[in-house]
């Protein structure tokens, strides 16, 4: 294995570390995910930017939710 292909791998593993470790102080702290924290948030933040007529910055606030649950998957490995 080349030494970039192991040194991706080491960051891959260190990025999944810390969305781990955020995650479960989170989840000690409030009892409920940071991933789904993020997930309500940004549908309501979606929400309420259609209703205040911005209807393409809610668009695009809301496309985030799946990309927090796919962390959130990430993070369960």
């Amino acid at each position: 294995m080349s030494l970039t292909r192991r040194m991706g791998l080491v960051e891959t593993d260190r990025v999944e570390s810390v969305l781990k470790n955020l995650d479960q102080s989170t989840i000690k702290i409030t009892g409920i995910s940071l991933f789904h924290l993020l997930t309500v948030g940004s549908i309501a933040a979606s929400i309420a930017l259609f209703v205040s007529g911005r209807k393409w910055a809610s668009i695009f606030v809301g496309l985030w939710p799946p990309t927090f649950q796919a962390l959130k998957s990430a993070s369960e490995r």
